[in-house]
């Protein structure tokens, strides 16, 4: 295997264990891989057009995201300081905010995209499944894995906070 293909390799490993450890280690996490798990979900069976799975897959990635960044955040402020300092407590509180904010935008495309498909409900009619909507149903199943992932750590104690270098 090629030096390129074997760091290309690492790289990819070392995203699925940061997306582990914050799956294991951050309940807010856990929360929204569950509820982006049964977005997707809903997407499948739903009539949602394919604009409409878009800006909610975009959602959830941006949710995701800022709680992956939020995560990094506070463990750099607590491998720097154990004690308080305002400018540790501005670090923390406004990646929490940044947080807050992409899961409100994620609510507000949740009620846009839905609402007119789960009152009254909408299914998707058999015949409206094409190529794409197998793609779609990967983004369900790769949750998924995280997530059971996760608890096959934690289950297991392979992740603690102080064995990450």
């Amino acid at each position: 295997m090629g030096r390129w293909l074997q760091g290309l390799l690492n790289s990819l490993s070392y995203a699925a264990e940061g997306i582990t450890y914050a799956l294991v280690s951050q309940r807010n996490m856990q929360v929204h891989f569950g509820i982006a798990f049964l977005v997707m979900i809903f997407c499948l069976i739903l009539d949602v057009s394919r604009l409409e799975i878009i800006l909610v897959f975009f959602a959830i990635i941006l949710v995701i995201t800022a709680e992956l960044l939020n995560t990094a955040i506070e463990s750099i402020v607590d491998m720097v300081t154990d004690r308080y300092h305002n400018l540790a407590k501005i670090a923390k509180d406004t990646a929490a905010a940044a947080v807050l904010l992409m899961a409100i935008h994620a609510v507000i495309v949740g009620l846009l995209v839905f609402y007119d498909k789960l009152w009254p409900i909408r299914w998707r009619p058999m015949s409206g499944f094409s190529l794409e909507w197998y793609f779609v149903a990967i983004v369900p199943l790769v949750l998924l894995y995280f997530m059971i992932r996760a608890m096959i750590v934690k289950i297991r104690g392979e992740i603690r906070e102080d064995s990450r270098n």
